[in-house]
């Protein structure tokens, strides 16, 4: 599934208000069959929601979180397991970015309701998280990132590696904590992440983007 995510890496920051322009035509078309491809070669059960103001209609995502139009949702849904967190967020992080290529603008929304995506989903699955998407209003604002040498010791680092930990900099975590760090053993890597209720979900997230910037065939996760 190797889509060139460069400038969306760069360019893609959370929003959370849209215009009230539909998702259709081939936008539609590309975003679904993206879906399809992920499921397939995942295991888990993403559903996409249009027009479905209900689920960022509540007086908390309103106001303080500050939803306007966020009528469209993925809802990242899949067999229960240990690992289900950390898949939810390294592919549903993938749609963000493939989303944002075709002209979309995203949020991960932990708070959104689930009442329609769980109410489509078997009994032995679970709707982890949702992810609202639409056209913005704008293109949302970079935030501030910790100093590289937070994230691991890139001293005598090969390129790869510092390559992945740039690229895992600018991934989207849990109000922004960025509460992860990178340790490495020759061409074995191993992700230490803190405690906190979006911790794996983060965790694929951010492993989502550090294959990316370092390539899957340069290294080797361990535990």
């Amino acid at each position: 599934m190797k889509v060139d995510f460069d400038r969306a890496i760069q360019e893609r920051h959370s929003v959370r208000q849209y215009t009230d322009r539909p998702i259709e035509g081939d936008v539609l078309e590309r975003l679904q069959a993206e879906i399809a491809k992920v499921n397939e070669e995942s295991g888990l059960k993403v559903q996409l929601f249009l027009n479905e103001p209900k689920a960022f209609g509540g007086m908390m995502l309103k106001g303080l979180m500050k939803f306007k139009n966020a009528v469209n949702y993925i809802s990242m849904i899949g067999p229960k397991s240990d690992d289900l967190d950390v898949k939810a967020g390294y592919y549903g992080e993938h749609l963000v970015l493939f989303a944002q290529t075709l002209g979309l603008r995203t949020c991960w929304a932990m708070m959104a309701k689930k009442k329609e995506s769980e109410r489509s989903s078997d009994d032995g699955d679970r709707t982890v998280i949702s992810i609202s998407i639409g056209y913005g209003e704008n293109d949302g604002a970079p935030h501030r990132s910790k100093p590289i040498g937070e994230f691991a010791d890139i001293e005598g680092a090969p390129e790869w590696f510092v390559r992945g930990v740039e690229c895992a900099m600018l991934a989207p975590t849990g109000i922004n904590k960025q509460g992860f760090r990178f340790e490495r053993d020759g061409d074995k890597v191993r992700i230490v992440t803190g405690s906190s209720t979006l911790q794996m979900i983060d965790r694929g997230i951010v492993m989502y983007h550090f294959e990316y910037g370092a390539g899957k065939e340069n290294f080797t996760w361990v535990d």
